[in-house]
């Protein structure tokens, strides 16, 4: 039987990253998965999102993000990143803020700001290209991959 071309994606592997984003004095996070290194000199990180996702508008009003790389054992984050009361998703969620004045959770391995130097329209998301400014890895560990969490992130919800 022949698999749909979402089956062989669903096998392709990426980093599941929580996106944070300040914007008019609140906090906001998202998790990605369409996260991508794009240029070493400069450093730029490209990032897909919805165009119906909060996050995205914020971004675009606020022009910077902040990526938190989670470790292995972050599977519990990620159901509280997913509530759709974005003003309740830091609840309980210890985090200091990062030099952009973007929240960095305090159990991810480390992190990394930027700011947008282009939006490219690819469909139904925005490719947003990031310059990174500043990051540090805050600890050791292995960072949360899809491949912990299969077949959720498929892009067509």
């Amino acid at each position: 039987m022949e698999k749909s071309w979402q089956d062989v994606l669903d096998r392709f592997h990426y980093g599941i990253y929580l996106v944070t984003i300040a914007a008019d004095g609140l906090y906001n996070g998202m998790i990605a998965s369409w996260v991508a290194q794009c240029s070493h000199t400069p450093p730029l990180i490209a990032l897909a999102i919805r165009k119906n996702r909060l996050s995205h508008d914020q971004i675009r009003q606020t022009g910077k993000f902040t990526f938190n790389l989670l470790p292995r054992d972050a599977l519990g984050l990620l159901n509280q990143f997913k509530i759709p009361d974005w003003r309740r998703k830091f609840d309980g969620v210890e985090y200091d803020l990062s030099p952009e004045g973007n929240p960095v959770v305090k159990g991810s391995l480390g992190y990394l700001d930027c700011v947008v130097e282009r939006a490219v329209d690819t469909g139904d998301h925005t490719l947003f290209i990031g310059r990174v400014t500043g990051g540090s890895l805050k600890r050791e560990g292995e960072a949360l991959t899809t491949a912990q969490y299969p077949g959720r992130y498929r892009g067509d919800k």
